[in-house]
């Protein structure tokens, strides 16, 4: 017993965080000829389950301009799970790391027409420890699907670990 006390006290103490990105994304719809483009915010919540593994919840709201000469402006709102996978550090400090980040949820329209689905999105994240230990500043590329729309992003991203 004492030496299972002894063990969990020597390991590094797993925080959980919390994360907000936002940034522009570009989405193709199927049902309408071009690209929307428009802003795109994640918020989520995490937690290390090992060094190099990470689960999250996640909410995200987006806007869409419709592509040109289609009309009907769109906004998406839905939350899921997520996970990350530590590829690689750069430094002996482990302070600037490339992330794969991958999530899975439902989301609805807040605005437009069409019935809920399911969404999700994939990319990497490469991110940086400053100074302060309790912060990471970080830029990610997404791949994201909602139903039948499909595109990408670019997000700048700050986390706080409590």
């Amino acid at each position: 017993m004492f030496l299972v006390a002894m063990m969990l006290a020597a390991a590094p103490v797993q925080q959980p965080w919390v994360e907000l990105q936002g940034g522009p994304a570009f989405l193709h719809q199927q049902n309408r000829s071009g690209i929307g483009a428009g802003p795109l915010f994640r918020a989520d919540i995490g937690y290390e389950l090992t060094e190099r593994f990470a689960g999250e919840i996640w909410l995200a709201g987006s806007m869409q301009a419709a592509p040109l000469h289609a009309p009907g402006d769109t906004a998406v709102v839905g939350g899921g799970l997520a996970g990350r996978f530590l590829m690689k550090t750069f430094d002996e400090r482990g302070r600037l790391g490339l992330w794969l980040h991958a999530g899975a949820g439902w989301s609805a329209l807040a605005a437009g027409e069409g019935p809920p689905g399911p969404t999700e999105f994939a990319g990497a994240i490469l991110s940086f420890q400053p100074f302060v230990q309790k912060f990471q500043v970080g830029l990610e590329a997404d791949a994201v699907a909602f139903r039948a729309t499909i595109g990408g992003a670019l997000m700048p991203a700050i986390r706080c670990t409590f």
